[in-house]
């Protein structure tokens, strides 16, 4: 059958499919076709709602707020400016949690860094927003920038310890991490900028000189499912 033969409804029909079938990017075919199966990243694997995304693709499988950046093998959570994300560790989705590291904060303790050694200076709080909050099961790990020493009595009834910048910078414990991050009234020491970090610790127990290793280990995250109604956006 030739097209000038075909209706005129059903000849448009034909040339309508051609043309979006022939104009249509090859990476969405693939995409689609490939039904979101997981995918790896490190150790990592991502399925949904979350997405490995590459640079600002499209990526139907990441719901929005899920997009994943695969850096060196290393999957960060993307809705967070590039370079200062927290690092994804993995990710439970049988109960809609993941372990992550506010690994850049890492950075600051470095000796011989272009910034010098410093203590944390934001909360990691500012980094985490919906459709994220911090798990109950995280502990603060509090972070003292002070303009002079301590007294060695205030050393002592608040359990301080000295970070490797020295330059009266310490570092102390806390309990449940505040989902607010707002820093309780009970951590202030007068003449110290204060800054809170989640952490996890093992079984519960936190060793503040252990700060390090705490940060890298990292914290819980978790999650809300994506609503029914947005379950056909797909990230940018």
């Amino acid at each position: 059958m030739f097209p000038w033969r075909l209706g005129p409804c059903l000849f448009v029909s034909v040339v309508v499919v051609v043309i979006v079938a022939s104009t249509m990017p090859a990476r969405m075919l693939v995409a689609a076709a490939a039904a979101c199966e997981p995918e790896r990243c490190g150790n990592v694997t991502v399925s949904a709602p979350f997405g490995v995304v590459s640079g600002y693709e499209e990526n139907q499988c990441a719901q929005f707020g899920f997009q994943v950046h695969c850096t060196d093998g290393v999957p960060y959570l993307g809705y967070y400016e590039r370079g200062f994300g927290v690092q994804i560790l993995n990710i439970f989705y049988n109960n809609d949690s993941l372990l992550v590291s506010d690994v850049h904060k890492l950075g600051d303790f470095n000796l011989t860094g272009e910034g010098g050694c410093h203590v944390p200076k934001a909360n990691t709080a500012s980094k985490i927003g919906p459709p994220f909050s911090m798990s109950g099961l995280n502990r603060n790990l509090i972070f003292y920038n002070c303009a002079g020493a301590p007294s060695p009595e205030t050393v002592r009834r608040a359990g301080l310890a000295a970070t490797v910048c020295r330059n009266n910078t310490f570092v102390r414990t806390g309990g449940r991490y505040n989902a607010t991050g707002v820093i309780a009234g009970s951590y202030h020491l007068p003449g110290c900028n204060v800054t809170a970090v989640p952490v996890l610790g093992a079984a519960g127990k936190v060793n503040a000189s252990d700060y390090i290793e705490l940060i890298s280990d990292g914290f819980i995250l978790t999650w809300r499912p994506p609503s029914a109604a947005g379950s056909g956006e797909f990230s940018r």
